[in-house]
């Protein structure tokens, strides 16, 4: 199985996403600072809109501020005849029609100039003893005025004569004022309520109804707002709600404009910037799909085409191969002709090797039929010898020839009858060589019990004739001293096997009884012996018991072929 990163579309892939990626970066980028851009136009337009809902609330207490300013010069001149200061004061709030009411407070806290009612006494307030020792124009509200007994905001201003703080003048608004003035909540955008807040928090405007109350924000967002000055922030609302909440300077250090907004009411950008920063992301994808897919249609299907071919052609197929449609890229139109000529060009020789190994196959199996006629030959010239011979030593030496030129004649037919050459299986050899021996000694063999397991070995050509020449003579030399102790036909115990790629062949033969000496003659000791070193073998012979019975064994130990089906397995 191949591995992921091995894959032509793989490879194209990250590529694309190595060239792409500074594009993409680029554009995510640009994308993020135009969000960012149109985030800051978006919080700038909120401010607008809120400092637009306070136009008239704003400009009616710049106008008390500026009026008690243009007041306090007039006030100074009749601030020692508390009478015609009230009725100055009074004058002044009947002609304007704004406001509820105007009264000068004195250092010592004590209200005496106002334009109706009597002196007031402040001097408890901590408030106003603050303000008292750090004198500064202010606004603030009052939820029972003093005086009118109605909700009134107060604009504050210090009066100085000469350099020095004499205490404040105040004009009051009335909350109905500041209703009748004050801008329609915005259903569309989601602004909801719109407030007036002084530095130190406290609201204005707006607060006579509950629903007013809970859209104000809580205390710590209250802090965040006014330490923002300007901006738009998230946060939490009294009732625990979450809103988006706008904060304008209009009066620098004395009045800011509270907006807030419905965040649910509000347009949602956030599915459109979501969608604009992922867009470069989706045309990387779109583009990566683009890229395979081609690369697929154009390139992949016809080298699985090609590769599929190429794997039957392997394994044997030797059908023509289907060429590529016109359709597919000229480069591996010519890749598909080059694989064609050249499986052509495999397809005639393996044709000529195939012609020139049946003529040396037949050939082969001619001389080894040659050579097997020329050895029966021999083996019946010997016959003919022994037949004229009357020392039985001299017909028992040429019997012994005869026998060994019948080993060799038995091998080469052996060979030639086989349908490939190439196939060597010893144990068909060693089975040809033992009925072979048995037919030619059956006065020997009468009543002689033979067992035999042979498995399946395979040697080379040029250990199987040494090892078959061995295994003939110990063959004779077996069914010549085979015995039991009661004198009848004894045992014969053929074994030929494999262990490890080592091929063992095993003769034994029992005995009447202990043996002293070598049974056999030395010839064919000698004769083994050398057959064994020839094919490099390990060569064993000697006296061994098996279930209690005497007897003689011959063992061989020789490499096996290692073939090339099993090699490469």
């Amino acid at each position: 199985m191949f591995e992921l990163n091995d894959r032509l579309a793989t490879r194209l892939a990250i590529l694309m996403t190595l060239a792409l990626a500074p594009l993409g970066a680029i554009s995510i980028y640009s994308e993020y600072q135009s969000l960012r851009d149109q985030a800051r136009t978006d919080d700038a337009m909120l401010v607008t809109r809120t400092v637009d809902s306070v136009a008239g609330q704003r400009g009616l207490l710049e106008s008390a501020m500026l009026s008690a300013h243009r007041l306090t010069p007039l006030l100074l001149e009749r601030l020692d005849d508390t009478a015609a200061c009230s009725g100055f004061l009074r004058e002044f709030v009947d002609s304007t029609g704004l406001y509820a009411f105007a009264g000068f407070i004195a250092q010592d806290g004590v209200m005496r100039c106002v334009s109706q009612g009597e002196e007031v006494n402040f001097s408890g307030s901590d408030a106003l003893r603050q303000n008292m020792d750090n004198p500064r124009s202010f606004f603030s509200f009052q939820p029972t005025g003093a005086i009118t007994g109605r909700p009134v905001v107060l604009a504050n201003r210090p009066v100085y004569a000469e350099g020095e703080f004499l205490g404040y003048i105040s004009i009051s608004i009335s909350r109905q004022t500041f209703t009748l003035i004050a801008t329609e909540p915005d259903e569309q955008t989601g602004l909801r309520m719109t407030y007036l807040v002084n530095p130190a928090g406290d609201t204005l405007t707006s607060v006579d109804t509950a629903e007013a109350v809970d859209k104000l924000p809580d205390a710590s967002t209250l802090q965040s707002l006014l330490g923002v000055h300007n901006g738009v922030l998230r946060g939490t609302s009294e009732n625990g709600e979450g809103r988006m909440f706008t904060i304008a300077e209009v009066i620098p250090g004395q009045l800011y404009a509270l907006g807030s907004w419905a965040g649910d009411q509000l347009p949602s950008t956030a599915a459109m910037n979501l969608w604009r920063l992922s867009f470069p992301v989706l045309m990387w994808f779109a583009s990566l799909a683009v890229v395979m897919f081609a690369v697929d249609y154009m390139v992949v299907r016809h080298l699985k085409r090609l590769n599929s071919q190429l794997r039957r052609f392997a394994l044997g197929n030797r059908a023509e191969f289907q060429r590529l449609p016109a359709e597919a890229p000229s480069e591996l139109r010519e890749i598909d002709s080059t694989f064609s000529k050249m499986a052509l060009l495999i397809r005639r020789d393996e044709r000529e090797r195939e012609e020139a190994l049946t003529e040396k196959t037949i050939l082969l199996k001619e001389v080894h039929h040659r050579v097997k006629n020329n050895l029966q030959l021999i083996a019946s010239i010997l016959n003919l010898q022994m037949r004229r011979l009357r020392d039985p030593d001299a017909r028992q030496i040429l019997k012994g020839v005869q026998a060994r030129v019948r080993s060799l004649a038995t091998i080469h037919r052996s060979l030639y009858q086989q349908e490939r050459i190439s196939e060597r299986h010893a144990a068909e050899f060693f089975d040809s060589i033992l009925q072979e021996t048995l037919a030619l000694a059956q006065t020997e063999v009468q009543g002689l019990k033979i067992n035999k397991d042979f498995g399946p070995v395979n040697l080379p050509h040029d250990k199987i004739i040494p090892a078959s020449l061995l295994f003939a003579e110990a063959l004779t030399n077996a069914c010549k001293y085979a015995s039991c102790p009661d004198g009848t036909g004894g045992d014969l115990d053929i074994t030929l096997r494999s262990d490890d790629g080592v091929a063992e062949l095993i003769v034994w033969n029992s005995v009447a009884g202990a043996l002293e000496h070598e049974p056999s003659d030395g010839l064919g000791r000698e004769l083994m012996t050398a057959f064994a070193l020839q094919i490099h073998g390990e060569f064993d012979i000697g006296p061994k018991d098996r279930d209690g019975r005497h007897g003689w064994q011959v063992c061989l130990r020789v490499t096996e072929e290692v073939r090339q089906d099993d090699a490469a397995s």
